[in-house]
């Protein structure tokens, strides 16, 4: 093994000699607890150690390696002498076992035992006392009743048989217990429980990252949990060179070998990417042990890791993808629909007006410049003297240059937004422009390489007959009639058709559990894979989720959480990641169902309901990539933007009015610039693009998002 450099500085502020030391160290057998083998871990083997001083080259890492051979000693004649070791974190302990060479002859030593919280405030777990260390064995185990330490310290004030306090292993243990970690939940990697060759560093993404990693060096993880089976691997790693490999091995240095995970390089020591790696099925409980191979020199960082349920995907459009919602319901006045005039821009079917006939019902005026078809509004001029016009979702070219840009932007596909579901065929002008504009999106997507899918919104459906209503639809028009679903364009997962049904579970949906699961069953009965579009509190049945769904969200293939509108500015995301999508993508994960949590740019609806203006506030692309770093951190890679074109409740992020030169002279709109940046049209395209490329590893993770605001 070679000499390692660091990372940061490339080279150690170490003494060379004590780097050979290092070495023979480590090459030596790790000691054990006789005749306990792994029933108890130290808890500070290998950890970061101190001493107030030491003689020679008796430092104090000696004290802490697995080597009984090597020890401490404190510098002669300067009582007390101290030795301090941090556990890394809180734990609970209850025994320090202090060991000396077994060769030598026998001394007594007067010491006590300290722990502290923030090594500041320190107070005694074992008093003062006299202790004899006899060739028999030369250790000394100290007992007490369980109490939380992160640094425990060791005060010598006599030895009888050296000038400074002496100690070659200083073991800290914690009550006996079974307990295990879930291998479903993010594990740092600076928790093991044993390790060979690394050190920890301070990580640019918080906390600490395992560092110093050379071929041969590993990492142990005491019962680790793996369920009913788990059939991937995520590491977060980061290296200025080649990389490596982490082998996944268990219950012991040389045992089943799990898989093996290849780690590129990323540009930097601090670079850092998730990367995903299928391994053979595994289950029950386990030591975890993490070995890594590789070149000479260092290898790279990793910072934490965790498993899934599934293996990762192989193919398929819809997991690993980023999908935005598509509404496509805005008509205007002479664009040929049978609505006959203006919908959605307005409040009723007349042009969008401002002064005292204002019928405004959008928030967020979109760049019209590269649409083919616009139609005349009364509104007064832009700013920029042109006449006020917008589009409509009825015109092919207009849809056309919805899918256009998806693909220029690196979106992977639509979720189209399908309402009024209905068991009665009889036509009426709403549902034939709808059906209109679904064929209108499955020639684009087809035109232009992008995937689509229906999704159900059952909002204001029927509570009597709104199952049926969707198994009617699904069967007469939109497989039979419009053949949506025989287009090459139409998205698959697993082999299967894919199908979203919103808002199932909402407390103010139509639906009981019954009700949800008969429909998922009936779908899945036909081969397709369900997705549920499912309250924020969905897991765990409060606030906007009824009470008893949870075997209902258990039965989808896909769960994607509504989450717009239920938090605000940076804070809010990262409350958010904390506290409901690790959870989430746990329970997920343990339960084989995949997660596409929702991400939204910002909103305001103040020209539709007359509610604050710019009430969340967009920051300039900052306030959904946190959303997207905090998920990618979590290991997510699949996502939904809500949404692509809802100009009205101020979420989408097609091309937008950049400032007062885009929008009209007399009326109140959201522009891109409200955060006192300024940001051009396509920005959130942009920034979309480079969200579905840090959910693919594409580009390193970083905190501030890579997208230019020109």
């Amino acid at each position: 093994m070679s000499i390692k450099l660091s990372k940061l500085t490339r080279i150690r502020k170490t003494p060379l000699w004590i780097g050979l030391l290092v070495l023979a160290i480590v090459v030596a057998p790790l000691s054990l607890r006789p005749s306990e083998a792994w029933a108890a871990t130290n808890l500070a083997l290998n950890k970061p150690i101190v001493a107030g001083s030491y003689t020679q080259v008796y430092n104090a890492s000696n004290a802490n390696d697995g080597n009984p051979s090597t020890y401490w000693e404190g510098a002669a004649n300067a009582y007390p002498n101290w030795i301090r070791v941090d556990l890394g974190s809180a734990q609970t302990i209850d025994q320090v076992v202090l060991k000396l060479p077994s060769a030598w002859g026998a001394r007594t030593q007067t010491l006590s035992v300290q722990k502290s919280a923030d090594d500041a405030s320190y107070s005694d777990v074992v008093a003062s006392g006299a202790y004899a260390f006899n060739p028999s064995g030369n250790t000394v185990s100290l007992t007490f009743a369980a109490t939380s330490a992160r640094y425990v310290k060791i005060n010598v004030t006599v030895n009888t048989g050296a000038t400074g306090g002496q100690i070659s292993e200083l073991e800290v243990y914690g009550p006996a217990s079974s307990a295990s970690k879930s291998a479903f939940s993010q594990i740092a990697a600076s928790s093991y429980d044993v390790q060979s060759g690394i050190q920890l560093e301070a990580s640019s993404e918080g906390g600490q990252n395992v560092a110093f990693i050379d071929n041969g060096d590993y990492l142990l993880f005491n019962n680790v949990d793996f369920g009913t089976g788990a059939a991937s691997f995520d590491a977060r790693v980061a290296s200025n060179a080649s990389g490596g490999a982490i082998e996944i091995r268990l219950d012991g240095l040389n045992g089943t070998l799990a898989g093996t995970c290849a780690v590129p390089g990323t540009g930097g020591w601090q670079n850092w990417v998730t990367k995903t790696c299928a391994i053979s099925g595994v289950s029950g409980t386990h030591n975890l042990y993490l070995k890594f191979t590789g070149g000479a020199g260092n290898l790279f960082n990793l910072l934490w890791f965790k498993f899934a349920a599934s293996a990762p995907p192989t193919g398929g459009d819809v997991v690993g993808k980023l999908y935005a919602g598509y509404q496509g319901w805005f008509n205007a006045a002479g664009d040929g629909s049978p609505n006959g005039g203006w919908v959605h821009w307005s409040k009723n079917s007349s042009a969008p007006t401002a002064g005292s006939n204002n019928n405004v019902n959008f928030e967020l005026y979109p760049d019209i410049r590269e649409y083919t078809k616009l139609y005349a509004t009364g509104l007064g001029n832009l700013g920029n003297g042109q006449q006020a016009k917008l589009f409509s979702s009825y015109d092919q070219e207009t849809v056309n240059k919805h899918f256009e840009w998806m693909q220029t932007y690196n979106i992977d596909g639509a979720a189209l937004q399908r309402f009024g579901a209905d068991e009665s065929d009889a036509p009426n002008p709403w549902k034939t422009n709808r059906d209109s504009v679904a064929v209108k999106v499955k020639n684009a997507a087809e035109t232009y390489g992008r995937k689509f899918y229906v999704m159900y919104d059952i909002t204001g459906m029927n509570a009597s007959n709104w199952v049926n209503a969707v198994k009617h639809d699904w069967t007469t028009n939109v497989v039979g009639n419009m053949g949506l679903t025989g287009s090459s364009a139409y998205a698959k997962q697993n082999g299967k058709t894919v199908v979203c049904i919103w808002g199932i579970g909402f407390t103010d949906r139509p639906g009981t559990a019954a009700e949800a699961a008969s429909l998922i069953s009936w779908f899945k009965g036909q081969g397709v894979y369900v997705i549920g579009g499912v309250p924020t509190y969905w897991r765990t049945g409060v606030n906007d989720s009824k009470a008893g769904f949870l075997d209902v969200y258990k039965s989808l293939d896909m769960i994607s959480p509504w989450f717009v509108g239920r938090f605000g500015q940076l804070l809010g995301a990262d409350q958010f990641s904390a506290n409901v999508w690790q959870p989430d993508y746990t329970f997920t994960q343990q339960n084989g169902i995949a997660y596409q949590p929702v991400l939204w740019p910002g909103s305001a609806w103040s020209n539709m309901t007359g509610g604050p203006r710019n009430e969340n506030p967009r920051l300039h692309g900052d306030f959904m990539w946190r959303q997207a770093y905090n998920m990618k951190n979590i290991g997510i890679n699949t996502g939904y933007i809500a949404m692509f074109d809802e100009y009205d409740e101020g979420t989408a992020i097609a091309k937008i009015a950049e400032n007062s030169a885009m929008i009209p002279n007399n009326q109140y709109f959201l522009t891109l610039d409200a955060d006192g940046v300024a940001v051009s049209s396509d920005f959130y395209l942009r920034l979309a693009g480079d969200i579905n490329r840090l959910f693919k590893s594409q580009i390193p993770t970083t905190a501030t998002h890579p997208t230019s605001h020109q």
